[in-house]
């Protein structure tokens, strides 16, 4: 693979040799240069991946030299990170990553961090430049078929149904394209009860992966009768047919099916790239959150105990983004559900006016909420994903929202044998917005205006995500907005009387407040030493004696030696990985012990991979120590006494 090559731009020399030692690699290409102007003309010259440009600098800053770089379509795919010294506040970060950039670096630089942030945004330059290939060539494809002199369709084999075809049809049997979709394709056929195509169909003669080839009579311009040859291939649940000659079909049939395996693997590529930075993220954010709660636990003055509340509420909205982006991900690929259970509404509604009291009363806000008392205590609802989705709404409103009051309310809309027909609103006597801003309100990553996300922050990722959970929900999020006056977010839902009453909210306990567990030995294979600091000071606290290791070599070492009574393994370690070292505990050594995963991947393919290596149980990092404790009561109860 050739070298990726990188831009430094910065208008201090002893910087640049800095930030050269830094990343001083056989697999990096460096260019430098303290002038803007010579730093446009590299990018110009080179392929290049990632740029690490300063901020300020005379002349040109380095905020205009990214909207250059932006402006141009052969520099704008470059990923561009601002380095920089000065604020962090979120305006100005907003700032730099709406003139093209993806991040920033702050000095004095880490060179960890430094490595850890142009290793993945290498990875990311390489994934996308495979995709935008990948996408050419299905525009290429695309282009060939619909040009091609031959009849090409996809057709459904249960059914026989034509899902696609292409222009020659006109030419060749006189008949429009869009007339024949959802047509059966033989109702095109002089004689379909006695036709190859229909045996094909029948018998599912294609199942066997060969090319099946067919000649029938089509009715043509002016119902005329015209023999055609049917080539005929199965491919991804489809049926692809070629009509009339023989070495065209094959050349457009394989780039089809070839094209739809490239565009599989592009996804497949998404897919594995989301995975990875989900554990890359997640992990040194579980330290983050693990040392706020650690913090948290200790003596602190009044200034100390703010700055803590501020770096847990502060994580708290960094992992709530990234749920977001996880979120849309899989709802795109279908791998979402939402699941009804028995839920006190009420008692959902006032918890969330409960939770955003603090952000209405720094604002003067009056934040208040109006329940209808006819609606049932308790219905049949996903109230993870209710109380998420009007979360964003409520916040969003307290966001825009400068002067007046914000208003949750519920109302019923009628009762059928169905159920209560139950409306959900959050109005607001904000900002407002214009129609013509109201058309991208749902779109992903949209605001209503780029001097609205400047001015008010987000990623713009709540509404989107509220929108599609509520569709999966069976309904639609609407919004009514006069600009300057305020607006108005509502949606109906559907919901059945629950048979059984809802849970009770489960208060949430600190750490050292957690009950012990009585000396049991617990073997910690954690790679991340911050990680590995936060689950011995945890277990510890309940009294664990705990061994911790740096790998799952270590920890097969330790378990040929001793008997533990519980086994917490993270999932991606160096020399051996989790899944590695359980199965070989559990195939080659015989250990019994119960093994609890931890992973900051959240992917459902991971959390079988772990079961089917032989953990009992999974966490997510992060991970509340409430939730881990839990966890280790219930596979401890299960330890077989060595």
């Amino acid at each position: 693979m050739k070298n990726t090559k990188i831009l430094l731009l910065d208008d201090r020399e002893e910087n640049l040799i800095s930030l050269k030692a830094v990343l001083d690699r056989e697999d990096i290409e460096i260019y430098s240069t303290t002038s803007p102007n010579e730093a446009l003309r590299i990018a110009w010259d080179n392929d290049i991946a990632v740029a690490l440009v300063d901020v300020q600098m005379p002349g040109m800053d380095g905020f205009e030299f990214a909207e250059t770089l932006f402006s141009n379509p052969k520099t704008r795919e470059i990923l561009i990170v601002f380095v920089t010294a000065i604020s962090k506040e979120t305006t100005y970060a907003v700032r730099g990553l709406k003139t093209g950039a993806i991040d920033y670096l702050y000095k004095p630089l880490d060179p960890y961090i430094t490595n850890a942030k142009v290793d993945s945004l290498i990875k990311l330059a390489r994934s996308q430049k495979e995709i935008r290939d990948k996408n050419k060539l299905l525009e290429n494809y695309a282009t060939i078929v619909i040009n091609s002199p031959d009849i090409i369709a996809t057709v459904e084999p249960e059914t026989g149904t034509i899902l696609s075809i292409n222009p020659s049809v006109e030419t060749i049997l006189g008949i429009k394209p869009d007339s024949l979709l959802k047509t059966p394709i033989l109702d095109l056929l002089v004689d379909p009860q006695h036709s190859g195509l229909r045996e094909v169909l029948l018998k599912r003669t294609y199942s066997g992966g060969e090319t099946i080839v067919v000649e029938d009579q089509f009715y043509g311009k002016l119902r005329q009768p015209v023999w055609l040859e049917l080539r005929i291939m199965s491919k991804n649940r489809l049926l692809f047919v070629n009509l009339h000659d023989v070495e065209k079909r094959k050349a457009h049939e394989l780039a089809l099916v070839d094209a739809q395996t490239q565009a599989e693997k592009a996804r497949k590529t998404k897919e594995s790239f989301l995975a990875n930075m989900s554990h890359e993220i997640r992990t040194p954010l579980n330290g983050i959150i693990g040392l706020g709660n650690l913090l948290a636990a200790t003596q602190l003055a009044g200034p100390q105990e703010e700055l803590v509340a501020m770096l847990r509420q502060s994580s708290g909205s960094l992992l709530n983004i990234l749920n977001d982006i996880l979120d849309i991900s899989k709802i795109d690929e279908g791998k979402f559900s939402v699941i009804p259970t028995s839920t006190d509404i009420r008692v959902l509604l006032k918890g969330i006016i409960d939770l955003m009291q603090f952000k209405a009363d720094e604002k003067k806000l009056h934040l208040h909420l109006e329940m209808e008392e006819q609606i049932p205590e308790c219905v049949m609802v996903d109230g993870m994903r209710l109380n998420q989705i009007l979360l964003n709404l409520v916040g969003n409103a307290l966001k825009f929202t400068e002067k007046g009051s914000v208003l949750l309310k519920m109302e019923r809309v009628s009762q059928t044998t169905a159920g209560h027909k139950i409306r959900f609103s959050v109005e607001d006597t904000g900002i407002g917005m214009s129609e013509e801003h109201m058309a991208n309100i749902f779109s992903e990553y949209g605001q209503a205006s780029e001097n609205t996300s400047h001015q008010y922050g987000g990623t713009g990722l709540g509404l989107t995500i509220s929108q599609k959970l509520v569709r999966l929900m069976g309904s639609e999020l609407e919004v009514n907005s006069r600009y300057n006056h305020g607006s108005q977010f509502f949606f109906t839902l559907m919901l059945k009387d629950a048979n059984e009453k809802a849970e009770d909210t489960k208060v949430t306990v600190a750490f050292q407040d957690l009950p012990p567990f009585d000396r049991k030995k617990v073997l910690v294979a954690e790679d991340n030493p911050i990680n590995a600091l936060l689950l011995k000071k945890y277990l510890k606290a309940w009294q664990l004696d705990a061994t911790v290791v740096g790998n799952g070599r270590e920890a097969v070492d330790r378990l040929r030696q001793e008997f533990y009574d519980l086994i917490i393994m993270d999932t991606r370690m160096p020399e051996m990985d989790g899944f590695q070292a359980a199965k070989f505990a559990r195939d080659t050594l015989r250990v019994l012990t119960p093994i609890l995963s931890l992973s900051a991947t959240v992917l459902p393919e991971e959390v079988a991979q772990a079961l089917e290596a032989g953990m009992n149980d999974t966490l997510s990092k992060p991970f509340e120590p409430e939730k881990l404790h839990q966890k280790i009561g219930l596979l401890l109860s299960s330890v077989i006494p060595g």
